[in-house]
């Protein structure tokens, strides 16, 4: 029998007898392509053991669930649709959920107490998922998303009731009028509604407020002294969220300052009331406010009245616009060089109401 001579060719220690070098040499060639063709064999059917377990293990999908207070849901759950296939949310409200392969490729989330929501999923999907239930007694046409760009696309109406406080100075008309009447003149506080709009972060307002009527007896004469306010307003919303709305405000105000005096008696003879004259002066000034106004913001719950509603405070800077005010009585127009005098200083308190325009 003869024997193989890629095995009797070689030593002990594998190297070829000087008498069989090409032979050896031949078998050597042999082994290497022999070796490189199982390597070759072994890294297919490892890259397609790979794939298939890929295939078939299907999309894990990773998200988040939170109300709409964005506050994390526990234990909320996440289906694939038609199937029993689910998962519960942790403590943070994160999931994961492994899709079935072959199966309907979207999620079902619901928790008690809050609206189901279905997120379909595809390759144009970004993870984590944001998603977000809002309560049964909030109806889904009322729910905001909180990004702030899509807020600024929606027209925002705003009823509110303003509290404006404006600090004047009456002293160069004390001469005039005694220190009984611009004593009570110092400052101009009125309380009244503003009716406004938001669209594309620009916000436009006209209010009207009426107060700070004050009433009193002296020795002689009775004091009745009225304010009235009306207002234009133009501002940015810088910021327009679901919780916060910040907003630099530039506003044009007409300030009416009423004063009455007469006598006190409620029975005067016709000499005496024209030797004292009734005093009606209406007093005019404008003033320009540049200030900014923050509110927070929270859910009414009342659908179809209103979406949200605001408690807020603003502070500004107020200028003259005309230096001596423009004083009437009944039937004159009184000219005078003196000036109010104005502290720059203003701020005002709000309760808002809004409706997203839909």
């Amino acid at each position: 029998m003869k024997r193989n001579p890629c095995i009797t060719a070689l030593s002990p220690d594998c190297s070829p007898r000087p008498h069989q070098q090409l032979s050896a040499s031949k078998c050597k060639t042999e082994k290497i392509a022999v070796m490189r063709m199982a390597a070759r064999i072994f890294a297919v059917t490892l890259l397609a053991a790979v794939s298939i377990g890929a295939a078939a293990q299907g999309t894990v999908v990773t998200g988040v669930i939170r109300d709409n207070r964005d506050v994390p849901i526990v234990g909320a759950t996440a289906c694939q649709v038609n199937t029993s296939n689910c998962t519960a949310a942790d403590m943070n409200g994160i999931f994961h959920l492994l899709l079935e392969p072959g199966r309907d490729m979207s999620l079902k989330v619901e928790c008690l107490g809050f609206n189901p929501v279905e997120v379909v999923i595809d390759e144009s999907t970004v993870y984590p998922l944001e998603i977000n239930l809002t309560p049964i007694y909030i109806p889904d046409e009322m729910f905001l998303d909180d990004s702030y760009s899509d807020l600024r696309k929606k027209v925002i109406m705003r009823s509110s009731l303003t509290m404006d406080a404006v600090f004047s100075d009456f002293e160069e008309f004390t001469p005039a009028l005694g220190s009984h009447n611009t004593d009570l003149m110092r400052y101009f506080a009125v309380i009244g509604p503003e009716l406004g709009a938001s669209f594309s972060g620009v916000y436009f307002g006209l209010g009207i407020g009426m107060g700070y009527s004050y009433q009193d007896d002296l020795d002689t004469i009775s004091v009745d002294l009225n304010n009235t306010l009306y207002k234009l307003s133009i501002g940015y919303d810088l910021v327009n969220s679901r919780r916060v709305r910040i907003t630099p405000l530039l506003s044009a105000r007409w300030l009416r300052y009423r004063l009455l005096n007469y006598p006190g008696d409620r029975k005067i003879s016709m000499t005496r009331y024209l030797d004292e004259r009734d005093i009606d002066l209406r007093f005019n000034q404008t003033i320009a406010v540049a200030g900014l106004n923050l509110e927070y913001l929270m859910y009414s719950g009342m659908h179809g009245r209103s979406d949200r509603w605001s408690f807020g405070i603003a502070g500004g800077y107020a200028v003259k616009l005309n230096r001596t005010p423009w004083i009437y009585s009944k039937g004159n127009r009184v000219l005078t060089d003196h000036s109010i005098g104005l502290n720059p200083i203003t701020f005002s308190l709000t309760v808002s109401y809004y409706n997203i325009a839909r």
